[in-house]
């Protein structure tokens, strides 16, 4: 149903539209002038009107062009007996939808107003749409006035080919913004790959970025395509960036410049056109500073930098977000769970996420498979730091009854965290000293001086 303001001066063309528009399930409204017919505009949520050119003394068209001051978007029909190609020229102008010529047939009337409102429908509908896609890019959710900015920025940059940094703590997303920066670009249709270039040794990171011929090396037995070449017209994402080593770093720059380079081994100097969107939770800036990552690499990367806030500065997004991986969680594991109890939304939101988007994730993942009704209780939000906080004050109590050696204590929680500190950086002890604010060797010494294995001896 629709409300439809009907504005004549004939009345009774106002009482056959308004039977007819009842009878189609419409709400119709009638006014004999241009007073009336704007006091029920500012009383009433009208979606179309059906206006004659002539309101006896008084002219349609200038009723139209007050109307359209206030009320841009509503749909106006002309409707007169005085049909002639300035007077429908006028009427376009100031914004009418259409115009209808008296005498008119009933049913022609009445499917130009069933075709107008889908036509304003589909309208409203697609700006709703829109909007949605602001508020959200796949499995990227966040209505926070903090992620609408970076929605922004993504969609203003994303189809241009200038390179991009993005910047923000592990786990907040780095990589699907990248992956959401590509598809809204004009190489969505190309490959988009992606390399951790804190995760694999420099000699492999170097080889698979830019390839080799048969022989560079002792286990080279044959050739091998980099990333940059068969990533051709696509983009190449390069997480962890600031972990690269500064020779490589070299080779890197001189791609960004030139759009050329030589694979390990060969002699050729092979070109590509691939985009580089690069990421990272370190302060390259500082890396800058001390001499690790070269200024003029970081200046060719950052064409547009992209700061993704932790979650912990989203506000309710986390409850957003609970939901989306609740229903994921859910259909994974083949549960029919129907949502968090009011105890747990708040435990939600109390929370300040360390390991930011991941850690709330495998949260939820835990908590679907812990709860044995069908809804998610405080009881199966199980969040370790709580866990930790109480061995802590256990502990406590321990050295202080003598139960327990201060160095023994400070020992025992020195290695909880430098085991949390891994484990939040997926295994890379780089990042994790980073992390707990030690370098490599400081924290590879304590992590092992209580007998913890270390793999990489």
């Amino acid at each position: 149903m629709a409300n439809i303001l009907i504005v004549d001066d004939d009345l009774s063309l106002r009482e056959v539209l308004e039977i007819a528009l009842s009878k189609k399930g419409h709400k119709a409204w009638a006014a004999p002038d241009s007073a009336t017919a704007l006091s029920i505009l500012h009383k009433e949520n009208i979606a179309l009107i059906l206006l004659d050119l002539r309101l006896g003394q008084e002219s349609g068209i200038d009723l139209l062009a007050r109307i359209r001051e206030t009320w841009t978007d509503i749909p106006v029909l002309m409707v007169t007996a005085y049909a002639d190609a300035k007077s429908a020229i006028m009427a376009l102008k100031h914004g009418a939808k259409d115009y209808i010529s008296k005498p008119f047939e009933l049913d022609d009337l009445l499917y130009t107003v069933e075709r107008t409102l889908e036509t304003a429908r589909l309208k409203e509908e697609n700006a709703w749409l829109k909007g949605q896609i602001r508020k959200q890019y796949g499995d990227i959710i966040g209505q926070s006035r903090q992620m609408q900015v970076v929605f922004d920025l993504v969609r203003r940059i994303a189809p241009t080919n200038i390179n991009v940094l993005i910047t923000g703590e592990s786990g907040t997303g780095k990589e699907l913004f990248a992956r959401a920066i590509h598809n809204e670009s004009q190489r969505t249709s190309q490959p988009f790959l992606a390399i951790n270039c804190g995760g694999l040794p420099d000699n492999l990171v170097e080889s698979e970025l830019f390839g080799f011929r048969k022989g560079a090396f002792t286990s080279a037995d044959r050739s091998k395509k980099g990333l940059l070449e068969v990533a051709e017209g696509g983009t190449l994402f390069l997480d962890e960036v600031g972990e690269l080593a500064l020779s490589t770093q070299v080779k890197l720059l001189r791609y960004t410049q030139e759009r050329c380079f030589i694979p390990l081994g060969g002699t050729e100097e092979l070109r590509s056109d691939v985009r580089i969107i690069a990421a990272t939770n370190r302060n390259v800036e500082q890396g800058v500073a001390d001499g690790t990552f070269r200024e003029d690499l970081y200046y060719r990367l950052s064409g547009v930098k992209v700061h993704l806030p932790p979650l912990r500065e989203r506000g309710e997004d986390a409850l957003q977000l609970a939901d989306y991986f609740l229903g994921k969680a859910c259909r994974s594991q083949k549960r029919q769970i129907r949502g968090f109890t009011p105890e747990a939304r708040s435990k939600l939101l109390a929370y300040d996420y360390p390991g930011n988007i991941r850690e709330l994730e495998n949260i939820v993942e835990r908590a679907v498979a812990l709860e044995p009704g069908d809804m998610i209780t405080p009881d199966s939000l199980v969040i370790y730091e709580k866990i930790a906080t109480a061995d802590q004050d256990s502990g406590m109590q321990k050295v202080l009854s003598g139960q327990m050696t201060l160095d023994d204590y400070l020992g025992l929680h020195e290695q909880k965290v430098l085991q949390e500190a891994l484990r939040r950086c997926g295994g890379h002890k780089g990042r994790a000293a980073e992390m707990v604010g030690l370098n490599f060797r400081q924290f590879r010494y304590r992590l092992t001086k209580s007998g913890e294995k270390d793999e990489d001896d």
